[in-house]
């Protein structure tokens, strides 16, 4: 039997060859950089470890999902699971504190709410409660897959599921918003989820929080990329890294083979685990027309640029894990987009993140990917001093609301939209790929190329808003998908 090609070594990747190795089926990873790891990055600096990806991830106590992780290796049971009693968010002039517990934050809500939304607040918790159930339902394979018989135990099992749930994905936050009578109920709902995402998103993500299945997992990122990576060798795949994928050769629309540092390796099946725009691109050089994706990457809208700066303290400021604090001055990461909420995510939480005492801290902020690029390509100087001036602006905004904290600051490190363009590949320097908007869950990726025998895709472009966990499942039904067609 060929070996099934694997094209990217992040946690698609490397989730999907663990599954089809476990069930028989010989793989290959290509990761084009020195390290496996893919969007989930990580770095560390004098002794600070600074997660860019793997802050909190659901369904990492229970559920479906936690099952799969469990199954291929991200997570194991001994591992501690770290959380914060509370965040806090800032929003036009109101603080809210938010406790992640059901009863807490039905407590909450009702301190805030106007009269009439008295029954709102009882079907957000009646929805949220199926979106919990469904969470917890076992693990069934792709509806596509099933015969007619299991297609019809499917609909009966979950019919109570899929209205509710078909309904939120085609609802953007922002109409449901709107119905509350609150005016702070609404700058609470602003404040903790984007209101143009797909309520449905809205509704997964709250699930998992309020009913305290989601936690930052001790060692972040790089020791679950560890374990991912120790998982699939350990199963008996070959990772290459520090080889980019030239091309996915087509032949009679059926995948052949692939180029590779000048070869080409024989394979039937292609899983390109990697950022959709280079495959249809760079990889299939314009041979396999897929509309649905040429339509996400013209209209689809993506999670916007970062510019994310790293700070090692030496003191602990008694941050919760999310502070999202307002400021008039603002910080521009960019000449024309100034951040008047400052998105700061602290690590003192997990006892492993910092030296004793001392604090890792991340500080995400908005900028414009073009102004970035076109900046490099004219001078990596004026590039350089840029990102210097703007963590000066920065330091002095978070003087003002912590004094004293540019004199804590032990060591600095920033990633521009560039950084993650570059380590990861992601389309416009996106820092997660496409949204979980309702235009990007309507016309996300399909599973297979009807037009293209033995090409399949997995990972972000497919499970449109990413997340750990949605990738890992992703990753299973690829595998499915793959056994499946190789058995005709």
């Amino acid at each position: 039997m060929k070996k099934t090609v694997i094209i990217g070594g992040g946690i698609a990747g490397l989730s999907t060859g663990i599954f089809l190795q476990k069930q028989g089926v010989p793989t290959v990873i290509y990761e084009k950089n020195a390290q496996p790891g893919g969007l989930c990055l990580s770095s560390v600096e004098n002794g600070f470890r600074f997660d860019l990806c793997c802050r909190y991830i659901n369904g990492i106590k229970s559920g479906r999902r936690h099952k799969l992780m469990t199954e291929s290796g991200a997570l194991i049971p001994s591992l501690p699971v770290d959380s914060s009693e509370y965040e806090i968010y800032e929003n036009e002039g109101e603080v809210f504190r938010i406790e992640w517990t059901i009863s807490a934050f039905r407590k909450l809500l009702s301190q805030l709410c106007a009269p009439e939304d008295a029954g709102r607040i009882d079907n957000f918790f009646t929805v949220l409660e199926k979106f919990r159930n469904y969470a917890e339902e076992p693990k069934s394979p792709p509806f596509s897959l099933l015969p007619f018989r299991g297609k019809k135990e499917f609909l009966l099992r979950y019919r109570s599921y899929l209205i509710p749930l078909g309904k939120s994905a085609l609802t953007a936050t922002e109409k449901w918003i709107e119905q509350w009578g609150s005016e702070s109920v609404r700058k609470l709902w602003r404040a903790l989820y984007p209101d143009n995402y797909s309520l449905y998103a809205f509704y997964t993500y709250m699930a998992a929080r309020l009913y305290e299945n989601s936690g930052y997992p001790r060692g972040g990122s790089a020791d679950l990329i560890r374990r991912l990576t120790d998982s699939y060798l350990a199963s008996g795949g070959e990772l290459i890294t520090g080889v980019a994928v030239d091309e996915i050769i087509i032949d009679r629309h059926r995948v052949t083979g692939i180029r590779v540092a000048g070869k080409t390796v024989e394979t039937d099946t292609v899983a390109a685990a990697c950022d959709v725009n280079t495959v249809l691109g760079k990889l299939l050089k314009g041979k396999v027309k897929i509309p649905g994706a040429l339509r996400l990457i013209r209209q689809g809208d993506l999670f916007y640029p970062l510019m994310t700066v790293c700070y090692g303290i030496r003191k602990q400021y008694g941050l919760p894990a999310t502070f999202c604090m307002e400021d008039e001055k603002g910080v521009d990461g960019s000449p024309d987009l100034t951040n008047y909420q400052i998105e700061i995510h602290s690590a003192e939480m997990t006892p492993d993140s910092a030296p004793a005492g001392k604090s890792a801290l991340t500080v995400n902020l908005r900028c414009d990917y073009y102004f970035w690029k076109n900046l490099r390509q004219k001078s990596e100087e004026a590039y350089r001093q840029y990102a210097l001036m703007v963590v000066d602006e920065l330091n002095a905004c978070l003087d003002r609301r912590f004094p004293g904290f540019t004199d804590s600051i032990e060591t600095v490190k920033t990633f521009t939209p560039l950084d993650y363009e570059e380590n990861t590949a992601l389309y416009k320097g996106s820092w997660r790929g496409f949204a979980p908007t309702v235009f990007s869950l309507k016309n996300r990726m399909p599973r297979t190329a009807g037009n293209c025998r033995g090409l399949y895709f997995c990972g972000q472009s497919v499970a449109v808003g990413g997340g750990i966990d949605a990738v890992t499942e992703d990753a299973y039904d690829t595998a499915l998908f793959i056994k499946a067609h190789s058995l005709r």
